[in-house]
């Protein structure tokens, strides 16, 4: 199935999104500092399973408009909700992994009839210190401009990174090189450096859990970096259903889309078990 593109217009910018199928709305929004290019081998297969997936690439990320400022999560939910608007969705399931969790669960609390469940694939249930330690580990200032284009060998040295970091068994071949050739690409037309480290700090996301009443889906994976966060999110949401992939996460290996659309499809259609 054909995936279509477009730049939607927002009070913030313009946002860009891929979409395919049709049936009961549903938006995957990308971890970061990636784009909406992560659910390429994702959107059809949930378009066969009678979705109209959407995945967007958050504003300064991918192709859409840089952000106007500096941005907490609730000024990433927000934009979420408008751009529903402007798609004509009336309310739809949500799918946030990592930074994107916090933006899913935001969404849920500033605007409730937007969102009819969730699904977080890892959630970051920190407490503030060790959050604070985590993020100035990872935080990576981009170089200056550099005539011999060092800074764009910097680019594809740090979307390396981001990937041996999400996923411990990542390997570098055609495959895994044409999505990294993608991501520099979405990283240089963004022209933004990744400044969401501050949002994901800010923002406290054990006592946005504790408000959440849609149901939930916690996804997480073997070697996910916030597997040691599943069991509390399970805490924190009463009758939340819980999810763990053996391994590597799916979402980083096509060859595995179906077991992730799998589990999901499951979930909002009424048929989730917890493994």
């Amino acid at each position: 199935m054909k995936i279509s593109r477009s730049l939607v217009k927002t009070s913030s910018g313009h946002v860009h999104v891929r979409s395919a199928g049709e049936g009961k709305p549903l938006i995957l929004m990308h971890w970061t500092p990636a784009s909406g290019r992560q659910f390429g081998p994702l959107l059809p297969l949930f378009a066969n399973a009678g979705f109209a997936a959407y995945a967007p690439d958050h504003m300064g990320y991918g192709q859409s408009d840089p952000r106007p400022t500096r941005w907490e999560i609730a000024e990433y939910a927000d934009t979420i909700a408008e751009l529903m608007g402007e798609l004509a969705l009336e309310s739809a399931a949500i799918v946030g992994g990592h930074l994107s969790s916090e933006i899913a669960v935001e969404l849920s609390l500033r605007h409730p009839d937007r969102v009819t469940h969730l699904v977080l694939d890892g959630s970051p249930v920190w407490d503030r210190a060790f959050r604070e330690q985590v993020l100035a580990t990872a935080r990576q200032p981009a170089p200056d401009w550099a005539e011999d284009g060092s800074h764009i060998a910097w680019v594809w040295e740090r979307s390396v990174w981001l990937q041996k970091m999400w996923d411990s068994n990542f390997e570098l071949d055609d495959d895994s090189a044409a999505f990294l050739r993608g991501a520099v690409i979405d990283s240089l037309l963004a022209q933004q450096s990744d400044d969401s480290a501050d949002a994901l700090k800010n923002y406290d996301m054990e006592a946005a859990l504790k408000q959440v009443s849609k149901p939930v889906l916690a996804l997480t994976a073997k070697t996910d970096p916030l597997n040691n966060c599943h069991a509390k999110v399970l805490d924190l949401v009463p009758g939340a259903s819980g999810h763990e992939f053996s391994g590597s996460h799916p979402i980083h290996h096509a060859e595995n889309a179906a077991q992730y659309v799998d589990v999901i499809v499951r979930f909002l259609t009424g048929q989730a078990r917890e493994e």
